[in-house]
């Protein structure tokens, strides 16, 4: 890589070195170094960039996500899903106490499935449950309506200042975050992989090779991160506006032109489905009718979310088959639910708390239990 210009500049070999300050990186990154582990987190955006994206909002499962899933992968990774996303949410509770973010506990009306019978959706209800989350089964049946729709707890917050606290937290755990720096190299070396990097300023030439002993990459830009991406990234329309009537709770819609409507103080936000961008401009111009004619939808602003595709919310995690390769796919980088669920299972495969097969090595784990031992006899 590079040329005979290019100086190398050799760090620290650290235990984990992630790409992407994302929520899954971050959350990673924050649960690693509170573990007592030697983490170094390489973001080619500003501060703050990769981070606070996504529509803001956390719950235990969508009833489309779980139907397809259990169709798709079978019953056990319908409930190995809903289950990180439990985990998920604890860890974002967890962010929210140290941080003091402001956030809103609302209620979740999940008609994602379009127009279900009541004892369609209890088999739907049944997989959460048997997961350990709690969603309750509601019936419509008035004003000619005909129809069911889950209801559980959901999270809302605004992802910027969330981005912003979990950063933080990192950081005070004694991760190293660097910024505009863009990863251009990997290669694996006896047991440690050299991540060799520069800085993104027109007259950089020296690279910085950083060694960890496991990688994870949550933007897709490593050989198993590119393979786990399934398809081109897609354009989602949204709307921040307000609206006739208060928007108190958060919707899940099966769409088109709508996804997603939740609170945002006394605005409302309005999300469409998933695009290519040919097909973008259309969903866009559908979603503001909508909204208009629906929600008596006024003072508008247009925008829009890319986020990557996903598998029909298959677990976003994995090993590659480089050895202390992980990856965060699908909606891992950017959605605070999907985003926190991945960091949060990856953390907990490195640590060891999950699969030893593919945990840190024990010397690595030794260090950081010392390490760790030494800073809370240190905080008392």
């Amino acid at each position: 890589m590079g040329s005979r210009t290019d100086r190398y500049r050799w760090g620290m070999a650290r235990d984990v070195v992630v790409i992407g300050a994302t929520v899954a990186g971050l959350t990673a990154a924050r649960r690693l170094a509170s573990e007592g582990f030697d983490v170094t987190v390489l973001d080619p955006s500003p501060e703050g960039v990769s981070v606070g994206i996504g529509h803001g909002v956390a719950a235990c499962a969508h009833a489309s996500t779980v139907a397809n899933m259990a169709s798709a992968y079978g019953v056990s990774s319908a409930h190995e899903h809903v289950r990180r996303n439990l985990a998920g949410m604890a860890e974002i509770r967890r962010v929210l106490a140290a941080g003091g973010v402001e956030h809103h506990t609302v209620r979740l009306q999940d008609h994602s499935l379009g127009v279900a019978l009541a004892r369609e959706l209890r088999d739907v209800a049944t997989l959460i449950t048997d997961s350990g989350a709690q969603v309750e089964v509601r019936e419509i049946s008035a004003d000619h309506r005909v129809g069911a729709w889950l209801s559980s707890e959901a999270i809302a917050l605004d992802p910027a200042s969330y981005g912003a606290a979990l950063a933080s937290q990192a950081l005070t755990a004694g991760a190293v975050l660097r910024y505009d720096t863009t990863v251009t190299h990997l290669q694996r070396r006896d047991g440690v992989s050299l991540v060799s990097h520069r800085d993104n300023v027109a007259w950089a030439r020296d690279l910085d090779i950083t060694r960890g002993t496991a990688v994870v990459d949550t933007l897709g830009i490593s050989p198993w991160g590119r393979i786990a991406q399934v398809a081109p990234s897609e354009w989602v329309p949204v709307l921040r506006c307000r609206t006739e009537n208060p928007v108190t709770a958060v919707t899940l819609l099966a769409g088109p032109p709508v996804w997603m409507i939740r609170p945002d103080g006394d605005e409302a936000i309005i999300l469409g489905v998933k695009n290519s961008p040919e097909t973008y401009p259309g969903a866009a111009a559908e979603l503001k009718r909508w909204a208009v004619a629906t929600l008596g939808a006024h003072d508008i602003t247009e925008t829009r979310m890319v986020i990557d595709p996903s598998d029909h919310g298959r677990p976003a995690v994995g090993a590659s088959a480089i050895p202390g390769g992980f990856y965060a796919r699908g909606n891992g980088r950017g959605e605070l639910m999907n985003g926190t669920a991945s960091g949060a299972w990856l953390a907990s495969l490195l640590i060891g708390s999950e699969r030893r097969d593919v945990a840190l090595p024990l010397s690595a784990r030794i260090r950081a239990q010392a390490r760790s031992l030494g800073h809370r006899m240190l905080e008392r």
